[in-house]
């Protein structure tokens, strides 16, 4: 399981950033022993930290190991445009504004404009928990048409949002560049970067296991989402071994009183939606403490915090990870998530 970073390590991230941005272009950083006194950290450590940075675009590794900063690294994107199409801006989920943060540091980094456009039929939804409504894939793809009439040419690549249809993208004649679809797809007309589902279920399941709960429930969100549908598949998966039974949201008051009396039963009940997960919190409230079940939210947003037990996915370095793989070619690194909860804070 990946350990979470120390304050000193987050600390030492931040400053060297500030360190990259300062130096000149043809001047490397100075040798790992010397930053690992002067952030008091193992060299080590430093070294961790500098190969991550090099993987999502930000710190370029010269052949003979030294790190600069990117501008140092011969680039022919250096200042294209990168376009993300994807829902309107106040449908955005925590975890989408997390993933354009990222995005975005990279973008700056490289004086690459981020051209943000937006669809407004892509996906409709009133509140949280409350099932969305998602436009048909002949919806999209007309959408999409009239999307890329409005690129910029000499895009360096496009990014989408996970909701797009594959087929739509594929029948769409774009103007050129990579595309890459975030959190989910088939990969026939988009390359996709995603967070390891199998490896989150799997979390999931260790924790259940160790703490040694027999009855667990997995809470059925909305469906049609095809990242939280992946992530339930995944959950389903490793639960098997347990008889997992399945518990539709609670739409209404009658849904509700059974739900309660059922999770009163339930040692361990594990949701893929992290807003539907705050949704159930609040209505299990009124129960008794020792008739609880634990709640374990596993979309790894940062909707969630303390006490709720979550798993907790970096977003940001998702989306940097997606804009570097554009810009610069790099390697996207593998997106574990990490368990949170309140023996381990």
């Amino acid at each position: 399981m990946p350990r979470k970073p120390t304050l000193l390590a987050r600390e030492a991230r931040s400053a060297l950033l500030d360190l990259i941005r300062n130096l000149p272009k043809d001047t490397s950083l100075p040798p790992l022993g010397v930053l690992g006194g002067q952030f008091h950290l193992h060299a080590s450590t430093i070294f961790r930290l500098l190969r991550d940075m090099a993987a999502e675009g930000l710190v370029w590794q010269s052949p003979g190991g030294k790190f600069f900063p990117l501008s140092a690294q011969r680039n022919t994107l250096r200042g294209a445009p990168v376009c993300f199409i994807g829902r309107e801006l106040w449908q955005w989920s925590r975890l989408y504004q997390e993933i354009l943060d990222g995005i975005s540091e990279v973008c700056s980094a490289n004086g690459s404009p981020l051209i943000l456009l937006s669809s407004r039929s892509l996906v409709r939804q009133e509140a949280a928990a409350v099932a969305p409504t998602f436009a048909s894939a002949r919806a999209q793809e007309a959408e999409l048409a009239a999307l890329a009439e409005t690129l910029p040419k000499g895009s360096a690549g496009i990014l989408f949002d996970h909701l797009w249809n594959q087929k739509a993208i594929g029948r769409t004649k774009w103007p050129g560049g990579e595309r890459l679809q975030l959190l989910y797809g088939g990969g026939l007309h988009a390359r996709v970067l995603a967070p390891d589902y199998a490896a989150a279920a799997q979390i999931s399941a260790d924790f259940a296991r160790e703490r040694g709960y027999k009855s667990i429930g997995l809470i059925l969100p909305f469906a049609g989402d095809p990242a939280i549908d992946a992530a339930l598949h995944a959950l389903r998966t490793e639960f098997a071994p347990f008889s997992a039974k399945e518990f539709p949201y609670p739409d209404t008051a009658t849904d509700r009183n059974h739900f309660r009396k059922a999770a009163a039963r339930t040692h361990l009940m594990v949701c893929p939606e992290d807003n539907v997960t705050l949704e159930v919190a609040g209505i299990l409230s009124d129960l008794p403490q020792k008739q609880k079940p634990v709640l374990l939210g596993t979309q790894g947003t940062g909707v969630l915090h303390a006490p709720n037990i979550r798993l907790r996915i970096d977003y940001r370095r998702l989306g940097r990870a997606a804009a570097s793989s554009i810009l610069h070619g790099t390697r996207p690194p593998g997106i574990t998530p990490s368990l949170i909860h309140q023996a381990v804070e």
